[in-house]
């Protein structure tokens, strides 16, 4: 509980309304979760304004009220109204100070990027963990506090201020000294991390996704140079670039940091840290790691050459941060994937079927280069593209898929409320625009389960089957109903019935 003059204050927002000083016992942007005593903040989303359910929330209880404008009749006398330019960036403020500022009593690290970002943030809590250090971790996939592993079920990437700083304050309670949180342009862009004291910034390469939301490319970069911006504002700021982005670097570089490392998988491509001999096979990942702390072999539990750099990243802010070199190393060496990150399904069938989150055509790139060397035979591909989000990207995924695979199965991932045909063609249109033969190497099967079961069903010894785009998603979103999905699951029910039982072969 907190007076609602002092939570004001705190969040820099101006008392405007006169009130009586009542005590709030809750910050909420959702109308359904306002008790007796709760703030309202109401929040413009991008199917439902906040600013409609003003008087539902004052009738379960809400005893005051932030806005960007008036709720369309006058409050009751009782709840004052607070006019803010934005309710985001107000709620992000409230958020904080209602949870005392826990980011403050962390050593917070931002791991953004396009791709690679759940993993580099993971292999770094791994990173800390190994090296003793009391760590936590918030990912797209789980959060993680100590030895805790809990699945994230919001399907957000970065929750929303509340959910997040509630759960920053959670991981100081429970004694966490450091935490990565994988930060994502939708959190820069709409406020959910303006009040996140980051201690560092880790960028993994940026290409090109959620253009529904940036617009442009060159927008997108300028959400994600917030992080480090709001990074270097710490004395001992430290930044974690790829040195291999060329589009990103020169903007990068620009920001002033108390330490800047960066990190390269090329060989080409000199860097503070760099992987030599790079070997990589279906159960895991080994280098050598050159760094300024010294010279050290990892051998990961995580398949993909692609992610020498995910780890380079990881243990480039670890041992900025306090951790030993060896002992960064073997706790990474100690983690078992990641959920959704190429993750075999092995029942014992004939053929290799692989899980991945992959949704862009750049990380559909790596994953179908990384499998087609170590396939001996037809490399098949399931995927789709999401409905209200970037619709550039449809086309020249299907290219991707046609130029790499051997069959391009298209179906459904979230076409939300969008004509999921018209999302299937679009994409289709850019496969065989790229020399993929429809009915032959182009195959469109809406239903995903059936596009699974088809895949799986017609698979041959030596071939390999990589679901691409749901990875460890537990819904499958279709019009405004978000069904439950399991990927892993859904692989292993059509393998069991191809081969009549739990071990396939």
């Amino acid at each position: 509980m907190i007076r609602l003059s002092e939570l004001l204050a705190r969040s820099g927002i101006e008392a405007t309304a006169a009130a009586t000083d009542v005590e709030v016992g809750a910050v909420e942007y959702d109308s359904r979760r306002c008790e007796p005593g709760s703030l309202f903040v109401a929040v413009a989303g991008f199917h439902v304004d906040g600013h409609a359910y003003i008087g539902d929330a004052i009738a379960r209880g809400a005893v005051a009220v932030v806005a960007q404008h008036g709720a369309g009749r006058p409050l009751p006398a009782a709840v004052p109204l607070y006019l803010v330019p934005e309710t985001r960036a107000a709620l992000s403020a409230l958020a904080a100070a209602f949870f005392d500022d826990p980011s403050r009593a962390l050593r917070v690290v931002g791991v953004t990027g396009t791709d690679g970002k759940t993993t580099t943030a993971t292999l770094l809590w791994a990173a800390w963990t190994g090296a003793r250090i009391p760590a936590a971790s918030l990912t797209t996939v789980d959060r993680r506090a100590l030895g805790e592993v809990t699945p994230n079920k919001s399907r957000q990437t970065t929750m929303e201020a509340v959910e997040l700083q509630r759960t920053l304050r959670d991981f100081v309670r429970l004694g966490c000294t450091h935490a990565a949180l994988e930060t994502s342009s939708h959190a820069l862009q709409l406020h959910r991390v303006d009040d996140v004291s980051y201690d560092a910034a880790v960028y993994t390469k940026i290409t090109a996704e959620h253009l529904d939301l940036h617009g442009t490319r060159e927008h997108y970069l300028e959400m994600k140079a917030r992080l480090l911006e709001q990074a270097a504002t710490s004395a001992n700021a430290v930044a974690v670039l790829d040195a291999t982005d060329g589009f990103a670097m020169p903007r990068l570089v620009r920001i002033p940091v108390a330490t800047r490392l960066t990190y390269s998988a090329d060989p080409a491509v000199p860097a503070d840290l760099s992987a030599d001999d790079i070997r990589s096979t279906s159960r895991g990942l080994s280098f050598a790691a050159r760094t300024p702390w010294g010279s050290e072999r990892v051998t990961l539990q995580i398949p993909g050459r692609f992610n020498a750099a995910n780890a380079l990243a990881a243990l480039g802010a670890a041992c900025a941060t306090g951790a030993g070199l060896r002992d960064a190393v073997e706790g990474m060496m100690g983690l078992r994937g990641v959920a959704g990150r190429m993750e075999r399904v092995d029942l014992g069938q004939p053929f290799s079927v692989i899980v991945d989150y992959a949704h862009t055509a750049e990380s559909l790139d790596k994953v179908l280069r990384e499998l087609r060397p170590a396939t001996p035979r037809r490399l098949w591909v399931v995927f789709g593209s999401a409905g209200e989000r970037d619709v550039a990207k449809r086309p020249a995924m299907g290219a991707v898929a046609a130029r790499l695979a051997d069959v391009a199965v298209i179906t459904d991932e979230d076409p939300r409320r969008e004509d999921r045909l018209r999302i299937l063609e679009e994409i289709a249109a850019g496969a065989t625009g790229a020399g993929g033969k429809r009915g032959e190497t182009v195959v469109v099967v809406p239903d995903r389960q059936a596009a699974i079961r088809f895949a799986v069903g017609h698979a041959a010894a030596g071939d390999t089957v990589l679901l691409a785009g749901k990875g460890h998603e537990g819904s499958l979103i279709v019009g405004d109903r978000a069904m439950t999905w399991d990927e892993r699951g859904v692989a292993e029910a059509a393998l069991r019935e191809r081969f009549g039982g739990v071990e396939a072969g």
